[in-house]
């Protein structure tokens, strides 16, 4: 009797790694990659000729190049271009796409997430960035709301900051504080 209580108690003591190891959606850079550092983890999507194209959650000071070996290239590569962009770090919600011509160059494009996708991974958005069709996919904003705030920010600029929301006719503290949680 001792012996299945001890068994149980093993298998339930199991559970919780058992859960822990399976893969998730976001796939974690491997320790090798990873640098400690209190900064919060860079979300990253990358694509193309690489071997395990995806969404990859990366440390802060993670390099362009570092996030796109860590895919795994499919084939031989001589040397990435453009240079500056694959010495780069890594911006969250950063769309990078590799692809390789027959010489061995591989040419990084490197792009932003949708409005959409950034909001579904919890990666702030960009407010100065965002289009109408952006902002209408907000909650609790409507296209005429979202024309309103892309149309202040042009008469200001063609920039604001989040607190500018205020200044929009027809959000409120409520909505405010709401909208604010995305950027």
């Amino acid at each position: 009797m001792q012996r299945v209580i001890i068994v149980i108690l093993a298998l339930l003591l199991s559970l919780p790694m058992v859960f822990k190891s399976r893969v998730s959606a976001i796939k974690s850079a491997p320790t090798a990659f990873s640098v400690v550092s209190s900064a919060r983890a860079t979300v990253v999507r990358v694509s193309g000729d690489v071997r395990h194209s995806g969404v990859y959650k990366v440390n802060a000071n993670a390099l362009t190049k570092d996030v796109i070996n860590m895919a795994g290239i499919n084939g031989r590569v001589n040397r990435l271009l453009p240079i500056e962009t694959a010495a780069s770090f890594v911006v969250n919600g950063s769309d990078l796409h590799l692809r390789i011509h027959r010489d061995g160059t591989g040419i990084i494009t490197a792009g932003s997430m949708s409005a959409g996708e950034r909001m579904l991974l919890e990666i702030p958005l960009d407010i100065n960035s965002m289009s109408e069709t952006d902002f209408d996919r907000l909650p609790g904003v409507g296209s005429v709301m979202a024309g309103r705030i892309v149309e202040y920010r042009q008469k200001n600029g063609g920039k604001m900051l989040v607190r500018d929301l205020r200044a929009v006719e027809g959000i409120g503290e409520m909505k405010y504080q709401k909208l604010s949680k995305f950027f």
